[in-house]
């Protein structure tokens, strides 16, 4: 499963913002940086580089600092369905996106 962000669209005070909650996994090749969706995909990949991998220099991401990710951006249905129930603080509001 792609890895994805699940938005809640808001407005406080007329300004829009949105609160977003990521889930799934991705996997990356420490030889090329590629990111795959699967473990299969992943592992197809790394047979092209069992020959070669010595001889490369070896990426890990640094912790606390940016790395680059492949996302799929989705509105948080659940939300949605149960917007007359939510409980909004002062100058908050629904928000179409």
């Amino acid at each position: 499963m792609a890895p994805k962000i699940s938005a809640k669209f808001r407005r406080k005070n007329g300004v829009p913002f949105s609160i977003e909650r990521l889930s799934g996994m991705q996997y990356r090749c420490r030889i090329c940086n590629a990111l795959f969706y699967s473990e299969n995909e992943m592992y197809r990949h790394l047979k092209k580089h069992e020959k070669s991998h010595e001889k490369r220099d070896h990426h890990v991401p640094q912790l606390d600092h940016l790395v680059s990710t492949k996302v799929l951006y989705t509105l948080d249905l659940y939300d949605r369905g149960r917007a007359k129930y939510i409980k909004l603080s002062d100058g908050e509001e629904l928000d179409e996106p």
